[in-house]
C-alpha cells in the first residue's frame, strides 16, 4: 500500500514538473517572439547589439544593417546546488532590452560563491580574500549590460557557439576588441 501511494505521489509530481517545464518553454517562446517583433518594427538608427541565445550569434547593427556578426557563447540554463539551501543558481543569459552600463579594460573577475562550489573549493569567509580575484579570465575587455552580466572574452574560444556559460555572453578576442572599440556606454542591447 505504501509503495503504491509513493509511486502515485512520484508520478503526480513528475507530471506537475513536466507541465511547468512546458509552460516555461511556451513563455520563453512567446517572449522571444515579442522581442523579434519589437526589433523588426522599431526604427533604430544608431548602433545596437542583438544577441540570439538559440543560435549563439551576436550582431552589431546600425538600423537594419548588420555591421558585424560574431559567434558567441551564452548561458547553459543548468542549475547548480550547493550544500546549503540558499546555494542554488540557474545559469541563463537574461532576455530583454538592456544597454551597455560600463566598459572596462583588463577586467577583474571577482569569483562568486558558485564558482568555489562548482570547483569543490572552500568558500572564502572574507570578501577581500585573494582567492576571489582573478585577472585575465574575462579577456581583454568587458561590456557590462546588467548587474553581474557582461559581454567578455574567454580562455576557451573552442566553446564559442555553445550554450555553456554561467549567464554572461562570451566572445572571441578579435570580435570583443571590435565591439569594445565601436560601442559606447548607453548602446542598446537586445537579447532573445
Amino acid at each position: 500500500m505504501l509503495q503504491a501511494l509513493l509511486a502515485i505521489t512520484i508520478l503526480t509530481l513528475s507530471l506537475a514538473v513536466a507541465a511547468d517545464g512546458r509552460a516555461l518553454a511556451l513563455d520563453q517562446k512567446a517572449e522571444r517572439q515579442r522581442l523579434l517583433v519589437a526589433l523588426s518594427t522599431q526604427e533604430l538608427s544608431g548602433l545596437y547589439i542583438v544577441i540570439d541565445t538559440q543560435t549563439n550569434r551576436l550582431q552589431l547593427r546600425r538600423g537594419k544593417d548588420v555591421v558585424h556578426e560574431a559567434i558567441c557563447a551564452t548561458g547553459s540554463g543548468r542549475t547548480l546546488k550547493g550544500k546549503k539551501r540558499w546555494h542554488q543558481w540557474r545559469f541563463y543569459t537574461p532576455k530583454g532590452r538592456f544597454s551597455i552600463l560600463r566598459k572596462e579594460e583588463d577586467p577583474l573577475w571577482i569569483r562568486p560563491v558558485w564558482d568555489f562550489i562548482e570547483n569543490g573549493e572552500e568558500i572564502p569567509i572574507f570578501a577581500e580574500d585573494r582567492r576571489r580575484f582573478q585577472r585575465g579570465v574575462l579577456g581583454e575587455y568587458a561590456l557590462y549590460f546588467a548587474p553581474d552580466y557582461m559581454i567578455h572574452g574567454t580562455l576557451f574560444e573552442v566553446n564559442l557557439g555553445k550554450s555553456i556559460t554561467h549567464g554572461c555572453v562570451r566572445l572571441g578576442a578579435d570580435d570583443l576588441r571590435y565591439l569594445y572599440e565601436r560601442v559606447d556606454v548607453g548602446c542598446p542591447v537586445y537579447i532573445y
